[in-house]
């Protein structure tokens, strides 16, 4: 079914996006911490990898494609989350105004 063919190229192409953010991410912010924060990006990409041949195996089940379209906008949120600019951290714990004034 051509629903399946699109959703199998859009889980590879989340795949291959996820974790080449995740490589550009590891390889322009050196930090340990990075390696943690992203690695749910990682490991979703890794799981998207799979889909075109689950998708294949289930015969376009209905609960797979929609598990596979949560994976897939799961992967662009944890994108624009990773990549993001954050200011550089002053010292300065910037939540204590707001509890304060709560």
């Amino acid at each position: 079914m051509i629903v399946d063919q699109i959703l199998g190229w859009a889980c590879l192409a989340a795949a291959l996006s996820a974790v080449g953010v995740y490589v550009f991410l590891i390889a322009s912010r050196v930090r340990m911490i990075r390696l943690m924060t992203c690695l749910g990006l990682f490991l979703t990409g890794l799981a998207l990898f799979q889909g075109p041949s689950i998708l294949a195996q289930t015969e376009g089940d209905l609960n797979v494609r929609l598990a596979l379209g949560v994976l897939i906008l799961a992967v662009g949120v944890q994108i624009v989350a990773a990549l993001r600019t954050r200011p550089a951290w002053t010292g300065v714990d910037r939540r204590a105004g707001r509890i304060a004034s709560a």
